[in-house]
């Protein structure tokens, strides 16, 4: 059994498990890194214990120096007293002085010796009776004084005498370094030692089974959640081991069974996506479908030419299929109707209106031929409220549509118009080149709040030559472009008729759809769009009556309102 109670050197991965990482992403996830930091922790509070530990047997081995010197000293004064006593009594300082030279060569400590006599005789007691002395050095000194006694006869003790004597506690220094070096050297290795079993068993203990922990924490994190790691120990890095297997067996598990869902939802959406795909096909053949035969219903731009002396029709649903159509129908006499309509809804409901609101008129018109355009414009107003009533029901079911019509009479010089919110543009360059407009009723056709009983207003305009004519849907004028997003307007329109009436008809497309596009820009078409210019030379020579000009005052002066 090993030390640490693991059985392996590394992790162990199931069947099939992919790799553990490489030795670089071990080094940056730390792992030696973690043992260098704990090494150099242990080592620094072994060392600050080892220089406390040093600094305490300085102390008291240096007073125990100091003691011994200081009990030497002592001792030596005290000897040095007893030997003097007869040379001071007879004031022999040759003697004195000999003992003392014996002494200073004996004792390496001893700074200096002063000897004074006790009663008169040469000196006296002011002046020591002899003084030697040497450098004293750096080192602290200390003083042992003793009195000089001589014994009589009788027994009796006679201080004769003083002695001095100065030691320097150098030598208690040097004693003090020498007795802790092999001290110092002691706790030195043991300190070592101590570090390296600790660094040991610490990296044995903790530091390899949490770099193992880290190298399998980093192949999940790779992608392989197979990874497993064997163990027999029971304290905190056993149980650490064990939540880590568990986590890693519940992220296993978990990712082959959403790996599975992820399968399984990734076919079920590519059979769906494959559904899709038949039925957007499907659709969109109906819609291409639908877009020839919603083409079906348009008058031919051939045809509308042999009747006109120029046309140019700019029809541009926003869908595939829309809500617009433009009219054309030849009546007897060389008369006909021309003009557009813009139905409800867009796309596919849009072209369902389109289909309904041209085949009612179809039916009108067979009712009221040659009647004036108000009277068709009511008998459409009243019969797309019948044939869409079914539907009323419905809070959200409201359809109808604008319209503005056009009784082309070149036998008679002139031509009808009546409108539901749609108006008649007229360019008029004989005239210096000014533009008018006939304004339609403020009546829609067909809707809940439309009145099925209005009469709506019939305008005569002359036909003359130079004279231009245009109907156009509010898709067009309300088309959002420019920097700040604003509808083309009215005012750009006008002008924009004005800049190209000096080309030919047949041109005017082209140059109204670039027209469009440069205001446009890059947003998206916002409504379908129907435009229909036209120019007609009248049969006969204009009537005596006075022409009026559509330039100048296009509702009052430029049209005559004819009720039926």
């Amino acid at each position: 059994m090993s030390v640490t109670g693991w059985d392996d050197t590394e992790s162990y991965t199931l069947r099939g498990a992919g790799p553990q990482g490489s030795g670089d992403e071990v080094v940056r996830a730390g792992g030696s890194s973690l043992l260098t930091r704990v090494i150099l922790m242990i080592v620094g509070c072994t060392l600050l214990v080892g220089l406390i530990a040093m600094g305490v047997s300085s102390v008291l081995v240096g007073r125990q120096q100091r003691e011994a010197l200081t009990h030497r000293a002592t001792l030596v004064g005290t000897l040095q007293a007893s030997a003097m006593g007869q040379a001071v009594w007879e004031f022999d300082t040759r003697a004195v002085e000999a003992m003392i030279r014996g002494l200073l060569a004996e004792d390496a400590a001893v700074r200096s010796v002063k000897v004074w006599a006790a009663s008169g005789g040469r000196g006296g007691h002011g002046e020591p009776l002899v003084a030697l002395e040497r450098p004293a050095g750096r080192a602290e000194l200390t003083t042992v004084e003793r009195q000089i006694v001589m014994s009589g006869g009788n027994g009796e003790r006679t201080m004769v005498g003083l002695l001095r004597m100065t030691y320097s506690l150098e030598e208690a220094e040097s004693a003090t370094m020498t007795a802790l070096a092999p001290m110092a050297g002691l706790v030195f290795f043991s300190l070592l030692a101590v570090i390296g079993m600790i660094s040991i068993l610490l990296n044995r203990l903790v530091l390899a089974p949490l770099a193992r922990l880290t190298r399998s924490a980093g192949a999940i994190a790779a992608g392989d959640y197979r990874v497993r790691l064997r163990n027999t120990r029971a304290d905190e890095i056993g149980q650490l081991t064990v939540a880590f297997n568990h986590m890693a067996e519940t992220v296993h598990d978990y990712t082959e069974r959403l790996e599975q869902r992820v399968a399984e939802r990734t076919e079920e959406l590519r059979q769906s996506n494959d559904q899709l795909a038949v039925v957007n096909r499907q659709v969109m053949d109906s819609i291409q479908y639908a877009s020839l035969l919603q083409s079906a219903i348009l008058p031919d731009e051939r045809e509308m030419a042999r009747h006109l002396d120029g046309v140019c029709v700019l029809w541009r649903p926003r869908d595939v299929v829309g809500g617009d159509f433009h009219i054309f129908r030849e009546l007897e006499d060389g008369r006909f109707l021309i003009g557009v309509a813009d139905c409800s809804g867009h796309g596919v409901p849009g072209a369902f209106m389109t289909m309904t609101v041209s085949a009612i008129l179809d039916h009108v018109l067979s009712e009221t031929a040659g009647s004036d355009p108000a009277t068709i414009l009511g008998g459409l107003n009243r019969m797309v409220r019948a044939a869409l009533a079914r539907g009323r029901d419905n809070a959200r079911f409201d359809n109808g549509l604008d319209i503005g019509l056009c009784l082309v009479r070149p036998d008679k010089g002139d031509l009808l118009f009546a409108g539901g919110r749609i108006g008649l543009h007229i360019v008029d360059s004989a005239a210096g080149g000014t533009v008018g407009e006939v304004k339609g009723d403020a009546q829609s056709l067909g809707y809940r709040r439309s009145n099925i009983g209005h009469r709506f207003t019939t305008h005569r305009v002359e036909l003359a030559p130079g004279r231009s004519f245009y109907l156009t849907t509010d898709g067009f004028l309300d088309q959002a472009g420019g920097t700040r997003g604003f509808g083309f307007g009215n005012r750009r329109f006008t002008a924009m008729l004005l800049e190209h009436d000096a080309i030919p008809m047949t041109e005017r497309r082209a140059a109204f759809a670039q027209a469009l596009a440069d205001h446009q820009g890059e947003r998206a078409q916002r409504d379908d769009i129907t435009l229909v210019g036209f120019t007609v030379s009248p049969a006969v020579a204009p009537a005596a009556t006075p022409v009026l000009a559509a330039a100048s005052a296009p509702d009052a002066s430029s049209s005559h309102p004819v009720h039926p």
